[in-house]
């Protein structure tokens, strides 16, 4: 697509292509020389987010801010090594750390801005991000050490301040139109926090709903795992593109995506269409033998199917798209490992966490030049009823979901300045159904995000 190249998703610093250039140490006239010939990024942040309740149901607001450092070396017989780190200030802040009163439910988006596990922390949120080495070498590449990880499934979920990092080992080749990875990882750190997390420990770290019993989850700090390992393979061409995805959360459950997306036709509008597939198996007793404190119920597997059609051209594209959850169980991925992309996504919700889901959306995007484009999309919820424990992990009602986004890269004097605005909204589908408590961010409300990210 035309000018793709140059909207990037914010917060996310790839080293230079001159790292791709192979200097050699002798060809300079000091090992000094040869490391300046490396390059330093920088990075600068602004995110003002807001959310707006129905009633008197608490408001929430604040602004953040923040910047960045990372050293990238050259190449010496394909070995080079990565280095950043981040520190993040709260600017402005209104209700995001004191419990709704009418129902003492607590913030929900904004506070993963920050520290969610230090709310008196508002000038001291720092951490170590990418510190790796790596080595390349015809079309094979090997990383080990703190890292971002991009898959379908375990990603870096960049949309607060800062990113999903994973520390382990990443294989990856490419060639001929394919793609592999396969990693191992034993520690995290995500959004909302400046902690490292070991795997069995991430679990758990965001709110945690009920478990099939309907009582409050007990897996947080319960769940027994060695590791995260992933697998996938994919084929690209240029009508249509094959992956299957297996992830594996050591102890604790299997999950295996296929997905195929492709277009047809003669002309500038071709069809467009995609078909995706989840298959979710527990491992031994799901993390922990006792039912209330397991991640995932060893009797309840998780299926899921999705399915999108649409015509487009280049530059635009209107799909519909859906996605089914099987009633057998709910389908389950740590939401501290990453954002879900199914068909169906969109901003501000995921569908993580429940069975027995109905989704439809109509999604419409169009890339207006090669520095503009924006998406909108309207869907169709329905979830179990909030008193289905055993299918509905969060308590989310049935709803529908309305959101757009628009992206400005901009290029000349100011190239690198990159500003994202997103605005959501969620309208319960029975509201006369639906208590305060379930409501308060998560249906009858607004969210609005205006994201400044600067590389330079």
């Amino acid at each position: 697509m035309a000018g793709a190249q140059h909207i990037t998703t914010p917060g996310i610093i790839e080293p230079p292509d001159t790292l791709l250039a192979a200097n050699q140490p002798e060809a300079f006239s000091s090992f000094g020389a040869f490391m300046r010939s490396g390059s330093f990024q920088f990075e600068a942040r602004t995110f003002a987010m807001g959310t707006i309740n129905r009633g008197d149901l608490l408001d929430y607001h604040t602004l953040a801010a923040g910047g960045g450092i990372g050293y990238y070396s050259p190449k010496w017989k394909g070995l080079h090594f990565g280095v950043s780190g981040f520190f993040v200030f709260q600017i402005y802040e209104h209700n995001i750390r004191i419990a709704d009163p009418t129902t003492g439910n607590v913030n929900r988006y904004e506070i993963l801005l920050y520290d969610m596990n230090d709310l008196s922390n508002t000038s001291d949120l720092d951490r170590m991000e990418d510190f790796y080495l790596a080595w390349d070498r015809g079309g094979f590449s090997a990383v080990a050490g703190r890292q971002r990880i991009h898959t379908p499934m375990l990603n870096e979920q960049d949309n607060r301040m800062r990113h999903n990092s994973f520390s382990g080992l990443t294989l990856r080749y490419e060639k001929n139109g394919w793609s592999g990875l396969a990693g191992i990882y034993n520690s995290l750190t995500m959004r909302g926090t400046v902690d490292w997390y070991s795997a069995e420990e991430s679990f758990g770290v965001y709110p945690f709903g009920r478990n099939p019993l309907g009582t409050p989850s007990e897996y947080a700090g319960n769940v027994r795992s060695r590791g995260i390992g992933v697998a996938g393979i994919r084929k690209e061409s240029e009508f249509i593109a094959l992956q299957i995805w297996n992830y594996t959360a050591e102890n604790v459950f299997n999950m295996l995506q296929v997905q195929a997306e492709g277009r047809a036709g003669k002309g500038d509008v071709k069809l467009l269409y995609g078909l995706q597939g989840f298959w979710q198996k527990p491992l031994n007793n799901g993390g922990n033998p006792e039912l209330t404190k397991a991640y995932i119920d060893p009797d309840a597997p998780g299926y899921a199917a999705g399915a999108k059609l649409g015509a487009g051209t280049e530059v635009r594209k209107l799909t519909l798209n859906t996605l089914r959850i099987h009633d057998s169980g709910r389908l389950l991925f740590p939401r501290e490992w990453g954002r879900e992309q199914f068909f169906v996504s969109l901003p501000r919700e995921r569908h993580e966490g429940n069975g027995d889901v109905w989704s439809v959306m109509l999604r419409y995007e169009e890339e207006v030049s090669e520095n503009f484009r924006y998406m909108l999309g309207a869907a169709s919820v329905r979830n179990p009823s909030t008193d289905s424990f055993a299918l509905n992990k969060y308590g989310v009602p049935s709803y529908y979901h309305f959101a757009g986004t628009a992206e400005y890269a901009f290029g000349g004097y100011f190239k690198g300045l990159h500003i994202m605005a997103i605005v959501a909204n969620k309208v319960a589908a029975r509201p006369s159904e639906v208590n305060d408590a379930e409501r308060i961010n998560r249906v009858d409300m607004w969210n609005f995000s205006l994201v400044g990210n600067y590389h330079f």
